[in-house]
């Protein structure tokens, strides 16, 4: 009885620190700065926006008619991507460092360089 009890609040502890739902990011996001290393970077930020389902689906455009549109899945304070537009696909991981109504930013490694996307919601 003592280690089913242990092993519930054990569940509920995790699951009680998952930060995020898909809930919270489903939505269109439209990117309004972009850092690297600290520095705003110089691009059109107009294009650059994310969907996300709620569902486990997300759509990305950038610059340079980039686009990619797979799955996601969200671990803590991570955002995992697969591009199943490619043949190859690989997951990706991000960091989300603030997820509210209606802001979204993440941290990444873009060239072994700090790059932070500031979103907000449409």
């Amino acid at each position: 009885m003592r280690i089913a009890l242990a092993i519930l609040g054990l569940s509920l502890f995790f699951f009680a620190c998952d930060p995020y739902a898909e809930s919270d990011l489903a939505g269109n996001w439209e990117a309004i700065r972009i850092t690297e290393e600290g520095d705003s970077l110089a691009v059109d930020l107009s294009g650059i926006r994310f969907e996300f389902t709620n569902n486990g689906r997300y759509y990305f455009h950038s610059t340079l008619n980039y686009e990619e549109a797979g799955t996601y899945r969200l671990d803590g304070p991570y955002l995992f991507s697969t591009d199943t537009t490619q043949e190859i696909s690989r997951e990706k991981a991000v960091e989300i460092v603030l997820l509210n109504t209606d802001s979204l930013q993440l941290r990444m490694q873009e060239l072994g360089k700090e790059r932070v996307m500031l979103l907000k919601k449409e």
